[in-house]
């Protein structure tokens, strides 16, 4: 048990009072010796809210095909939803989260904490396969999941607000990246990538359209194709080599013609120890991420003119970044959120 609170059911003739238990993996409700109902927390399930003047009033179960609605405490009630997000799909949290520019719908803004979120649509099937991998994760370099919600018959998750823009989008608008922002770029990424290894989540597919680029950090956005896995492969490492070679030469690597990467490589003036560790990142398959972390592209230093070079390139970058629109982060076309309240609380219960 977790948490256990008072709840009441509205009868029209004489209300019924129940205590509510919280344990890991659902909740039951009746008395402390004998539970009258037992509700898991699946993704396949929904947890329904009754919201009035932006506070949870009341939460429902769904019991032989009907909605059952129990009134307790907006305290008790709000730790219930923060207990059980995202292991549990919620319904009617609509009117909590308000659009706040009409150009962005992902945009939106949490009504009671005053708090800025994004929000995605995605079907039921890629919420029941990306919400169990990401709900675990907690890294700076990953983007976090708030909750999920139904909504007109579509499933939606609500994220932190990142803000930024693509990495694709920084590296087209800045095709020539400083030596140090492209060190720093994949230090980050592949230190978020070695976070998810060791929870044995692999992601497959990380491009730089995947992840956020903000003043001076990085945030993996998209994992509908990861997988939870205990054997490593070399996609996240070749990934991450692709990734590196974009942003020394603006160019996407060739599979099949080195010739090609090699001279990218050297047009781009890109240090020979940047060079080796692509390299070796897109051939060789037992290296792991705490290997390629160990290289010497990771701490040798530039010489002084070079380096005087290079850093005045990247203040360049830098305060051109700054001027950069931020709507770029989640967007996608999401519909209108509105809320139709046509029951009261005592009708619906």
């Amino acid at each position: 048990m977790i948490l256990q609170f008072k709840c009441e059911r509205l009868h029209y003739i004489l209300n019924t009072h129940y205590i509510v238990t919280v344990y890991n993996d659902k909740l039951t409700i009746g008395n402390n010796s004998h539970p009258k109902y037992e509700y898991k927390f699946t993704l396949e399930n929904i947890l329904h809210w009754y919201v009035d003047n932006l506070k949870l009033q009341a939460f429902g179960i769904e019991y032989n095909k009907i909605i059952k609605f129990f009134k307790a405490n907006n305290k008790d009630l709000e730790q219930l939803r923060s207990l059980c997000r995202n292991l549990i799909c919620f319904d009617n949290i609509v009117e909590l989260y308000k659009q706040i520019d009409i150009n962005d719908p992902s945009k939106l803004q949490d009504q009671i904490s005053l708090q800025l979120c994004s929000m995605k649509v995605l079907s039921q099937q890629q919420l029941l396969k990306e919400v169990p991998i990401v709900r675990q994760l907690n890294h700076h370099g990953i983007i976090s999941y708030r909750e999920c919600f139904q909504y007109k018959n579509q499933y939606y998750i609500v994220t932190e607000f990142v803000g930024g823009i693509t990495l694709q989008k920084f590296i087209i608008q800045n095709p020539k990246l400083s030596h140090l922002q492209c060190r720093a770029i994949i230090l980050q990424l592949l230190k978020a990538v070695k976070y998810l290894h060791e929870h044995y989540v692999i992601h497959a597919t990380i491009d730089i359209c995947q992840i956020i680029y903000k003043s001076d950090f990085i945030k993996i956005i998209d994992f509908s194709e990861a997988i939870h896995s205990n054997i490593i492969d070399d996609k996240d490492i070749k990934n991450c080599g692709r990734i590196l070679f974009h942003l020394y030469t603006a160019k996407e690597y060739n599979e099949k013609d080195q010739e090609l990467n090699y001279k990218y490589l050297q047009n781009a003036q890109t240090p020979k120890l940047a060079q080796e560790l692509i390299f070796i990142m897109m051939s060789d398959k037992n290296i792991s991420i705490s290997m390629i972390l160990e290289h010497p592209y990771f701490s040798f230093s530039l010489d002084s003119e070079e380096r005087k070079k290079r850093f005045q390139k990247f203040q360049r970058v830098q305060r051109s970044t700054s001027e950069m629109d931020e709507n770029d982060a989640i967007s996608q076309s999401i519909p209108e959120l509105q809320t139709n309240k046509s029951k009261s609380l005592r009708q619906l219960m």
